[in-house]
């Protein structure tokens, strides 16, 4: 697990929290390689489940959009 700390101001938050949302797994894979894994999961699988913990993180911080 690796522990990132990040400090936005709120207007910085809630916008990146709303682009978070609106990123879909297809959009994860557009921009993932074909040939790179991850203890055997895709690249684009593993982004998706990175973007998942993010948004999920933004939440639980008061950031989460409709």
């Amino acid at each position: 697990m690796a522990d990132i700390a990040l400090r936005l101001p709120d207007d910085e938050a809630l916008a990146l929290a709303q682009f978070v949302k609106r990123v879909d797994f297809d959009t994860c894979a557009r921009f993932a390689s074909l040939t790179v894994t991850y203890g055997g999961r895709s690249e684009a699988d593993t982004i998706w489940c990175a973007m998942n913990s993010f948004q999920r993180q933004l939440a639980e911080a008061g950031f989460a959009p409709r």
